[in-house]
Order: C-alpha cells, then structure tokens, then sequence
C-alpha cells in the first residue's frame, strides 16, 4: 500500500487538536521515514522500529491507523489514561509496537538487544531505531554506539532525524556534537551517511544499498530533516509540542493538501 506523508501529517494535527496536547514538530520530521519502513518491511514482524524519540509516536499511530491496524475509535483515546495510544509508545497496551519508548537516549540500546536477540536465535530481519538528534545529549546513546561495532552485527540500522530542533530552542545551541555529527559517528566504526529526510526515493535508495550489500560495519543514517516539516508556519523548533489554534489547523490542513 503506497503511504501519503501528508495525510500521515494531517491525522498527527487532527490528534493533537483533538486532546489539544501532544508532538507536532518531531512527528512532522519523520513522515516521509514512516512512510518508507511502513511500505518496504514488515515492521512489527521479522523487522522491528524502536522509536527512541518516543514523543514522535503520533506519527506511528497515523501510520498503523492508515493501515487499518488502529481503528478509528483507538485513534480517539489518543493520550487518554489507560489509553493503548499514549502520548509514548507502550508496548504493553499496544502490543503491536516493537518497544515502549519515551525517556530518551534509551532507544539505541534497546534496539542493540533486538538485534543480539536476533543473532542468537537465528532470524531475518532488520532493526531500525531512529532517534532525535537532541536526544544524542544523552550518554547513553554514546555508549551505545561505541559498544555496538565490537558486535560483529549488521542487522541494526540506527537512523537520526536531524531536524535541528529540540524542546527549548535549536540543538546546536547546546553542544558542539552537530557541527561534525557524522565524522564522530564514524569514528566510532560505523558507515555513517547524510540524506535527504523528506526525499522518499532517497530513503528507500539508502535502505535498498544497505540490504543488497555485504556489510561488515554497522549502518547509520543521518536524515537532514525540517521539524514540523509540510506545514510553512510549523517549521520552526517552537512547534515541538505546541497545539495549533483553530485558525492555524485550518491553514495547516490547506497547506498538506491531500
């Protein structure tokens, strides 16, 4: 099933709206990502999606609702107590997630486990994690990444939504890490490369080259992405969780078109 990113945006808004609280910004950044793993693998199945950025689940949720696995009426218990949709994945009332994800910087280790998990037991597929770039602030990220390499294992690809943004401002006002992110991921033993984020052919060119190859380091990408990407008033770090006024929804839902 072909996946419109766009309307995947427009469900986000009309959750958001609807319990006038959630992640807009973040979610926006990774439409086109979703819209990819969602069309290209099983996700859920042999393949796994650690969403390590776990305020970006709105975007999980409009996918799954896309593809008929959320009905319309869990789609209305969005951020609802005791709700399968919380405002961060919970695997444990929404089984069909792959992790219950939500402090960040805990992602990538997470995923590393799925991916011994499936070394040992012998099965196909692969593990995504995508983290924010804020989120690599966290040490543990970095542990993670220097652990991983002396693995031996290719099945994990670590993805980054490097739309620039963070909760309280632009994130390389906070740390010098951005402005040679992919020279210090490398250097830690793994083929790291920068692609377009919202370029879908790009994407799936990218996540084709890592599964025809014979890999003998692990693959990350970076995707250089705009937070609150398709929306002109929305691109713009302030939108990491703001709740548009009636005004703005209307001239979102013209600008995603759709």
């Amino acid at each position: 099933m072909k996946i419109n990113p766009n309307v995947l945006r427009k469900k986000v808004i009309d959750m958001v709206v609807a319990k006038q609280s959630g992640h807009i910004g973040g979610a926006f950044s990774m439409a086109e990502l979703t819209s990819v793993l969602y069309e290209d693998y099983d996700i859920g199945g042999k393949d796994k999606l650690i969403l390590s950025k776990g305020h970006a689940v709105p975007i999980i949720y409009a996918v799954l609702h896309e593809l008929g696995q959320i009905t319309d009426e869990e789609l209305d218990l969005f951020r609802e107590i005791d709700s399968p949709l919380q405002g961060h994945p919970d695997k444990e009332r929404l089984p069909i997630l792959d992790a219950t994800t939500g402090s960040l910087g805990q992602g990538l280790s997470i995923a590393i486990g799925h991916s011994l998990g499936k070394n040992l037991r012998g099965e196909e597929g692969t593990v995504f994690c995508v983290l924010g770039d804020g989120e690599l602030q966290e040490g543990q990220v970095w542990e993670s990444l220097m652990y991983y390499p002396k693995t031996k294992l290719t099945n994990l690809v670590c993805i980054i939504d490097w739309n620039k943004g963070q909760n309280d401002g632009y994130s390389k006002d906070f740390s010098i890490m951005y402005d040679n992110l992919q020279e210090r991921i490398s250097s830690f033993g793994w083929s790291c490369k920068v692609i377009d984020g919202h370029d879908m052919d790009a994407i799936r060119y990218e996540m084709r080259e890592i599964g025809n190859v014979k890999h003998h380091m692990p693959q990350c990408i970076i995707l250089d992405t705009i937070k609150g990407k398709g929306v002109s008033f929305m691109e713009d770090p302030s939108w990491h969780c703001k709740v548009p006024t009636e005004k703005e929804y209307e001239i979102a839902m013209k600008e995603l078109g759709v």
